[in-house]
């Protein structure tokens, strides 16, 4: 079993690089407001660099390095709410495949805060299922997206939305029909002998979709203000 802990200490004005920012920050303006991005290094040592709280980062052992990246919104209105919305891992090992992760997020007291929400329950963690390629016929499409890459293990799949970024490595054509017209003419079998997991770089994203509370549809989303770390554990897999 291993932890990511990203720390957010005290926050103190600084000043970065235009380089840094433009790594580790990445702003799109939307119809309802700003989605910020702060980008976490999960690997490399004590000179990893973290946006969202430059703390100290550790890596999981089934990965040397992988990304972890938050999204908050801000929503453009007379009071703005800032809200968790997203969160990408990514620059993850086919070492960590038939592995599950474990987000949590921790706040100043140390007690875990609520990623999402059902109408009923509050959910303090996520757990997701990294699936192994096991080359199973009709399980991965024209495109290489393996069926149920990322998926929810732990968690109200209502308010939390899991999917892969990234499909599998293509290493030999498809069949064509006829040959050389371009028009792929294959049935989904023996995948092995058309595709491969990536090494390095498989990635997925958690969305968060709460129910609203008091009759607020923002009211149910965790405010990343109040995130004084995140944690993410690698562990064995574990059936719903």
């Amino acid at each position: 079993m291993s932890l990511i802990e990203i720390e957010q200490p005290a926050q103190n004005p600084k000043k970065f690089p235009k380089a840094f920012i433009g790594i580790a920050i990445s702003m799109a303006i939307i119809s309802m407001g700003v989605a910020v991005g702060a980008l976490i290094n999960g690997g490399g040592g004590a000179n990893s660099g973290t946006e969202f709280g430059m703390g100290l980062v550790q890596s999981p052992a089934c990965d040397s390095e992988v990304t972890f990246q938050p999204y908050a919104s801000i929503e453009n209105r007379a009071d703005p709410s800032i809200t968790l919305n997203e969160i990408q891992i990514s620059d993850i090992s086919s070492n960590c495949a038939g592995k599950d992760f474990i987000i949590t997020a921790v706040g100043d007291d140390g007690s875990q805060l609520a990623l999402t929400r059902s109408l009923s329950t509050s959910y303090t963690s996520v757990r997701i299922h990294f699936s192994k390629f096991l080359g199973v016929n009709n399980s991965v499409s024209v495109n290489g997206v393996l069926d149920n890459m990322f998926t929810l293990v732990d968690g109200d799949s209502t308010t939390v939305r899991v999917s892969a970024l990234a499909g599998l490595d293509q290493i030999a054509s498809l069949p064509e029909n006829p040959v050389g017209s371009g028009i792929v003419d294959w049935n989904g079998d023996d995948p092995y002998l058309y595709w491969e997991m990536s090494e390095e770089n498989n990635s997925v994203s958690i969305t968060f979709n709460p129910a609203p509370i008091g009759g607020s549809s923002l009211e149910g989303f965790l405010n990343p203000r109040i995130i004084k770390l995140f944690t993410l554990e690698s562990t064995d897999h574990v059936e719903p």
